[in-house]
């Protein structure tokens, strides 16, 4: 059985713009969304709600900054050899009889 949450918490907090209250119960779903609490920097979109006044709060990455990041990561994959691998061997397990 696989134990699934529906989103991860995100670490963050900020002073609601309307009302003053502050807001530190973020969540994301771009994680694994096993309830896991993730840093803002980890997610592209997390998002609250005041329940002072019931303000929605949402951050999105800009777009050309997300593409940015994923043009370095291509191009630090593709420097990437297979020592920068880990090599696991053992014989497989039978699953059936």
């Amino acid at each position: 059985m696989i134990n699934m949450g529906i989103f991860d918490s995100v670490n963050f907090k900020i002073k609601c713009s309307e009302c003053g209250n502050v807001i530190d119960d973020f969540q994301s779903k771009d994680g694994d969304c096993l309830l896991n609490t993730l840093e803002f920097w980890e997610v592209d979109n997390f998002y609250s709600f005041c329940p002072t006044c019931n303000k929605r709060i949402e951050f999105t990455l800009k777009t050309e900054v997300s593409d940015r990041i994923r043009k370095k990561i291509d191009e630090l994959r593709k420097s990437l050899t297979i020592d920068d691998y880990i090599k696991e061997e053992g014989k497989f397990k039978k699953f059936m009889k």
